[in-house]
């Protein structure tokens, strides 16, 4: 598939995080099947760990289990009740062993919508954001597009992004290019990480603004 990017932006490390999109088992069953939900995993695994030992900071969204229907509010008329039990727990390959995910919940599309993330993104100074995740044309399609509202610079990474189809997947992307966000893989990402771009952080001085 061939997009025409629209926007022109460049993957600054300093003023870049990252966010994996609700990468719960519940939405990672929902894949067409097991060979694109190894892929995505281990994608997304990947920049993760590039992105925290680069010092990049890296955001997880998560839709949380609801105890009711009420709870969902209409999405609860299209998606039914949602993530439950161990479908509501983030993959654990993409956890690691550093502790530098800062986790979101969410209750809606976009992780912006009824969350802090905006406001986190702006204490680190940071103004692009790339996302990975699930799902390309829902979920992910919405948080850059409400990322462009808010004047954040929204990149969405090909090869680290799925969906239910790859029809929904290919017209998330293609929306993404011309609306909202500059669509990038997952080698560009790691060509913009690479060791010439940042310095490792030094663990002993991080600190956690938010």
């Amino acid at each position: 598939m061939i997009l025409e990017n629209k926007a022109g932006w460049v993957l600054e490390p300093g003023r870049c995080a990252l966010l994996i999109h609700d990468m719960q088992r519940h939405y990672l069953d929902a894949l067409p099947d097991d060979a694109i939900r190894a892929d995505l995993i281990g994608k997304v695994a990947g920049l993760r760990a590039l992105c925290a030992e680069w010092g990049v900071p890296v955001f997880a969204s998560m839709v949380p289990e609801a105890h009711g229907l009420q709870e969902r509010g209409l999405m609860s008329e299209l998606w039914g009740r949602g993530p439950r039990g161990d479908g509501a727990m983030l993959d654990p390959a993409l956890l690691g062993d550093d502790g530098r995910i800062r986790f979101i919940t969410k209750r809606s599309y976009s992780a912006f919508y009824g969350t802090d993330l905006e406001v986190m993104l702006r204490r680190l100074g940071r103004d692009r954001l790339i996302i990975t995740g699930i799902y390309t044309s829902i979920g992910c399609f919405s948080t850059a597009l409400e990322a462009f509202a808010r004047d954040i610079r929204a990149f969405v990474v090909a090869d680290a992004t799925a969906d239910m189809s790859a029809a929904d997947h290919a017209g998330g992307l293609r929306n993404a290019a011309r609306l909202c966000a500059r669509v990038v893989d997952s080698g560009d990402v790691r060509a913009a990480l690479a060791p010439h771009s940042l310095r490792p952080v030094d663990r002993r001085a991080a600190i956690d603004v938010c």
